[in-house]
């Protein structure tokens, strides 16, 4: 019995150093997968396809996309948001403005204007196995997004990132519809991987007739 003292010590001891050592983790919510500093660019190799059988239309076109921060203001809901300005690599070698998207953080969710079309792309904090629908905010269909990876180092084109995570669509896919959607974002990065397919397959006796678009997106280079 006379030893019993000291082992009951020395695992209380271990247990506080195990509290000690949970409670000196620091909380983290993620805001870092989806940056808001001004100034803060990305760029991108966007490869595109698209096809229509029943009118004989099939094109493809590849380009070097980027996208930067210019400037905060306030939306019409009063948060804080970000101007995001797109343009594309011309023949030329200079950056043409495409186009304007603007964005906004909340501790809940990251949310960005694409095409008009205000969708939801992140919720905070991430973790696998949560769902949401990246269409809650506008006209569109549902469209449930969840987390298929947390905090997993990737890498790509000679660049390697300590920790992203990647987004997948639920959609069922079957014979007929098909939908690939993955969107992969580094932390103090942004968005570096996005593929969003979708196809429609019919068959006729004919033969079969397919109606699809292909989208890929991938970083190149990124600052400062």
């Amino acid at each position: 019995m006379k030893h019993a003292a000291p082992a009951l010590l020395l695992l209380l001891l271990a247990t506080m150093a195990g509290c000690r050592k949970d409670e000196e983790t620091p909380y983290d919510p993620g805001y870092a997968y989806f940056p808001t500093d001004p100034d803060r660019w990305v760029e991108y190799r966007v490869d595109s396809a698209w096809r229509n059988d029943p009118v004989g239309l099939w094109d493809s076109t590849s380009y070097q996309l980027r996208e930067e921060i210019t400037n905060h203001f306030t939306d019409a809901e009063g948060r804080p948001a970000q101007r995001l300005l797109r343009s594309r690599l011309d023949s030329t070698g200079n950056w043409e403005p495409k186009d304007v998207w603007w964005q906004v953080r909340t501790t809940r969710n990251a949310e960005r204007s694409e095409e008009n079309q205000r969708r939801i792309k992140l919720i905070f904090p991430p973790r696998t196995g949560q769902y949401w629908n990246t269409n809650a905010l506008n006209t569109g269909q549902p469209y449930e997004l969840t987390y298929l990876e947390v905090d997993v180092p990737w890498s790509i084109n000679g660049m390697s990132f300590d920790s992203t995570l990647l987004v997948k669509t639920t959609y069922p896919n079957n014979a007929v519809v098909a939908n690939t959607y993955y969107e992969r974002y580094a932390k103090h990065v942004g968005l570096v991987y996005r593929q969003v397919d979708s196809t429609n397959t019919q068959y006729t006796s004919g033969g079969i007739q397919v109606r699809g678009t292909w989208y890929k997106q991938v970083i190149t280079a990124y600052g400062p």
